[in-house]
């Protein structure tokens, strides 16, 4: 995986997971703003932004393991892991394979249970317009999903922002990562058994991840800590960076 490395510390690196269907720039708000104290590692999936070849089909520990691979490559023993959405997803994946290298969770837009069946079709019917449609399709299909109204109303920097990291998509990536969302595995039962400090965090207008679903996601994790940030849609370290950064900085402060 291409990956974006940044900054210095004494504290464990930070390791930030991003969305569907984007790549790790979505975080530049979070690189430029901790990369001063810590070092913040931003990768991009198989068939994402700068990592163009995508496996067949993945499932959701073939990203995890991509993960453990890239903390062997960097020779790091021990991280905070991060993931927004689908990062969530595979953060658990991570917390199967390797629960010894995380120092500490960030579960933001996320959600520990599997799709229901009608979310499983939309997800085949998505890869099949993905293939047949190019990605630009994913457009039309998913601004409106990742984004508060706020946000399509008035910040136009992040929804510019958002169309370019689609559109920097292979469809063979994005057809993987959909056929592996789909198939992930039920994380609940393994909720109460994290032991590390955790954040669950996002926005209060998301449809997807909505407070509501962190909020009992939170309650089943003993040691975490759930914010919610106002205005913001699927996307809260994009649609509310100061807010974000805030809640991620006290955070990282107790690890």
């Amino acid at each position: 995986m291409a990956y974006e490395d940044r900054g210095t510390g004494s504290g464990d690196p930070v390791v930030l997971l991003h969305a569907f269907p984007l790549n790790g720039r979505m975080w530049e708000p979070q690189l430029e703003a901790l990369s001063a104290t810590r070092r913040i590692i931003a990768p991009d999936y198989p068939g994402f932004g700068r990592s163009p070849h995508a496996p067949a089909q993945p499932d959701v520990g073939y990203y995890a393991k991509s993960v453990g691979n890239l903390l062997d490559h960097l020779e790091l023993e021990q991280v905070v892991l991060g993931g927004i959405s689908m990062g969530g997803y595979v953060a658990f994946g991570c917390m199967r394979l390797f629960p010894e290298r995380v120092a500490g969770l960030i579960l933001a837009n996320t959600r520990p249970d599997p799709d229901s069946e009608e979310q499983r079709q939309n997800r085949k019917e998505m890869a099949r317009r993905v293939s047949e449609e190019g990605v630009e399709v994913l457009i039309e299909l998913q601004m409106q999903r990742l984004l508060a109204k706020e946000t399509l109303e008035n910040n136009q920097s992040v929804v510019s922002l958002v169309r370019e990291m689609i559109l920097e998509s292979t469809p063979d990536g994005v057809v993987a990562a959909l056929g592996a969302m789909r198939e992930r595995p039920d994380s609940t039962s393994l909720l109460p058994e994290i032991n590390v400090p955790v954040l669950a965090i996002g926005g209060a207008e998301d449809a997807l991840s909505s407070p509501e679903v962190m909020g009992e996601m939170a309650a089943k994790i003993p040691t975490s800590r759930h914010v919610v940030l106002p205005g913001a849609g699927h996307l809260s370290n994009l649609e509310s960076p100061g807010e974000f950064n805030a809640a991620l900085e006290e955070f990282l402060e107790r690890i």
